[in-house]
C-alpha cells in the first residue's frame, strides 16, 4: 500500500495543503462581511429604535405641558400658547399644534402654533402632506390615546423628516393633536429611507475591504504564478531543457531571493558532483586497470618459460590469469556502477519513442536468444512516447532481458510487451523460470543481493571468473527510478517471473 492513500498521510497532506488555506481564506472573506453586514445593520435599527422611542417620550412630554394652555385656550390670549410651546420645545425638536373644534369633520384639523415659527402658508402645504400620507386617518376617532407613527416624509422646504409622536388630547370637546418630529439628520448621519448597503459608511468600509481582498488576491496570484515558474525552472532542469536556466533570474519576490540562490546552487553542486563521480570513476577504472595489464602482459614470458610437466607452476598461472580476469570483471563493474549512480543523479530525460527503441533492440537480442535454444515473442503498442533517457534505458532492456534468459530453460521463451496504462507506459519482460521465493521479493533490486546459485568450481578448485555481483537489477531499479519511473517484480500465476517498468509519458 503507498504511504499515500493512508488516512494520517491524507489528514497531513490537508493540514498542509497550500491550496487549501487559499479556499479557506476565500471562504473567510466572503463570510465575514455577511456575519459583519448582518451585526451592523441590526446594531443600526436597535440605535434607530432608541432614538425614536426617545424622541417619542419628549413628544408626550411636551403634550403634557401643554395640556393645561389647551384648558384655558378659549380664555387666554394666543400669545400665552405660542409662548408655552417655546418653553416646552427640547432641542431641535419641531413641535406643531392642531386642533379639530367640537363639531367639526373628523379631519377637519386646523394649526394654531409651531416651534419654531413658520408661515401659513408653509403650514398650509404641510397640512395637505399629512394628509396625504395618511396620518389623520390613524387617529382614534374619540381623539384619546397615543399614536406612534414613527414615519418619515418630506416637508414642504425639502427636507427630510421622521414623526416621531403625535399625541391627542381630548379637552373639553375639542381634540388637539401635538405633533413632534425632527429632521433625519439630527437622528442619524445616514438617510433613513435607505437600506443599510447604501449607506455612506458602509459603502466607504465595502470600498476598503474590496480594496483589501483585491491587494490579497494579488498577492496570491504574484505568488501563485512566481511558485509556477518555479516548477517550470524545476522541470526544465529535471529533463534537461536546452538553455541556461536560473532560479534567481525567475524569481520576482524579493524575498524569495535567497531560496531562488539556494536553489540554483542546489542544481549546480548536483551537476558538478555528477560529473566528478564520473570522472573519480573513469579515473579510478584507469588507474586499476593498468597494473593489471602490466601482470597479465608479464605472465607470458613465465609461461615460455615453465615446462609443460611443471604441474604446480602451471597451476599458479592458471590461478593468476582468472585472478587477473576477475579483478577485471570487477573494476569494470565498480565503474559500471559508479556511472549509473551518476546518471541517476541528475539524468538527462526527454520524450523518446519507447516502441522503436525496444523494437531495436530486441531485433538484435533475439539472434542471441536464437543461438541459446530460446525463443523471444514480443507485442509491442506502437506510438509510445515516454520521458526517459536512451543511454539509461539500454542497460535496463539489457539487465533484465539476460535475467530473463538466464532463468529459461532451452526451448523456452522470454516475454516482451509494451503497452500504454493510464498516463504511463508500461514496459513489461517476463520469463517461465522457477520465480522468486516470496519471502525474497522485497530484495531482488537491492545492490549487490544475487539468488542464483553459487557458480561450479573448476577442476583446480577456483571459482570461474563469471561470478553475478548481483548489480543487475539494481542497476534496472536506479536508472528507472531516476527517469521518475517505477520497477517492481512479481511471481507469475503459471510460473516464472515478471518484471514491470513505468515511465511517464508526459514531463
Amino acid at each position: 500500500m503507498e504511504t499515500s492513500s493512508r488516512p494520517g498521510s491524507l489528514f497531513s497532506r490537508l493540514i498542509h495543503s497550500f491550496s487549501l488555506k487559499l479556499l479557506l481564506i476565500a471562504l473567510i472573506l466572503l463570510t465575514v462581511p455577511l456575519i459583519l453586514y448582518w451585526q451592523f445593520e441590526r446594531a443600526e435599527r436597535q440605535q434607530f429604535g432608541l432614538l425614536r422611542n426617545a424622541a417619542g417620550q419628549t413628544g408626550r412630554v411636551i403634550a403634557a405641558m401643554l395640556r393645561p394652555h389647551f384648558e384655558k385656550f378659549r380664555n387666554e390670549s394666543p400669545d400665552s400658547l405660542r409662548e408655552a410651546l417655546d418653553a416646552a420645545t427640547i432641542g431641535n425638536t419641531n413641535v406643531k399644534i392642531l386642533v379639530r373644534l367640537a363639531g367639526a369633520g373628523q379631519g377637519n384639523f386646523s394649526y394654531i402654533a409651531s416651534s419654531p415659527p413658520v408661515s401659513a402658508d408653509y403650514l398650509k402645504q404641510e397640512r395637505h402632506k399629512l394628509i396625504q400620507s395618511g396620518v389623520f386617518e390613524r387617529l382614534a376617532p374619540a381623539c384619546n390615546g397615543t399614536t406612534d407613527l414613527a414615519g418619515e416624509f418630506v416637508n414642504p422646504a425639502g427636507k427630510q423628516e421622521v414623526l416621531t409622536s403625535m399625541t391627542p388630547l381630548h379637552v373639553g370637546g375639542d381634540c388637539w393633536i401635538v405633533i413632534t418630529s425632527q429632521n433625519a439628520a439630527d437622528l442619524t448621519a445616514a438617510p433613513i429611507n435607505l437600506p443599510f448597503w447604501q449607506t455612506p459608511a458602509m459603502r466607504t468600509t465595502a470600498g476598503i475591504y474590496i480594496l483589501s481582498t483585491a491587494l490579497i488576491i494579488w498577492l496570491f496570484i504574484h505568488l501563485w504564478r512566481n511558485l509556477s515558474r518555479f516548477r517550470g525552472a524545476a522541470r526544465r532542469i529535471r529533463i534537461r531543457g536546452t538553455g541556461a536556466i536560473s532560479f534567481r533570474e525567475l524569481n520576482t519576490i524579493p524575498e524569495l531571493t535567497r531560496v531562488a540562490e539556494d536553489f540554483d546552487s542546489l542544481v549546480e553542486a548536483l551537476v558538478s558532483s555528477q560529473n566528478f563521480i564520473k570522472q573519480t570513476a573513469e579515473e579510478n577504472t584507469h588507474a586499476l586497470k593498468a597494473p593489471l595489464a602490466v601482470i597479465a602482459q608479464s605472465i607470458e614470458p613465465l609461461r615460455r618459460v615453465v615446462a609443460a610437466s611443471d604441474v604446480t607452476a602451471q597451476r599458479s598461472l592458471q590461478l593468476i590469469e582468472r585472478s587477473i580476469a576477475r579483478l577485471d570483471s570487477l573494476v569494470s563493474s565498480t565503474r559500471d556502477t559508479e556511472q549509473a549512480a551518476a546518471d541517476v543523479v541528475y539524468p538527462e530525460r526527454g520524450p523518446i519513442d519507447l516502441s522503436r527503441f525496444m523494437v531495436q533492440m530486441l531485433a538484435d537480442y533475439d539472434v542471441t536468444l536464437v543461438a541459446q535454444g530460446k525463443r523471444l515473442s514480443t507485442r509491442i503498442a506502437g506510438h509510445i512516447t515516454a520521458y526517459a533517457n536512451e543511454d539509461l534505458m539500454e542497460p535496463v532492456i539489457e539487465n533484465l532481458l539476460e535475467n530473463a534468459a538466464s532463468f529459461t530453460p532451452k526451448g523456452g521463451t522470454v516475454e516482451v510487451t509494451l503497452d500504454r496504462e493510464g498516463e504511463f507506459a508500461r514496459a513489461r519482460i517476463a520469463d517461465r523460470g522457477p520465480g522468486v521465493e516470496p519471502s525474497r521479493l522485497a530484495h531482488i533490486f537491492d545492490r549487490y543481493v544475487s539468488f542464483r546459485p553459487p557458480p561450479d568450481k573448476g577442476a583446480d578448485g577456483v571459482t570461474n571468473a563469471e561470478n553475478h555481483q548481483g548489480l543487475g537489477l539494481w542497476i534496472v531499479k536506479r536508472n528507472v527510478e531516476g527517469l521518475g519511473g517505477t520497477v517492481a517484480g512479481r511471481n507469475r500465476e503459471h510460473g516464472g517471473f515478471e518484471v514491470t517498468v513505468r515511465l511517464r509519458t508526459k514531463a
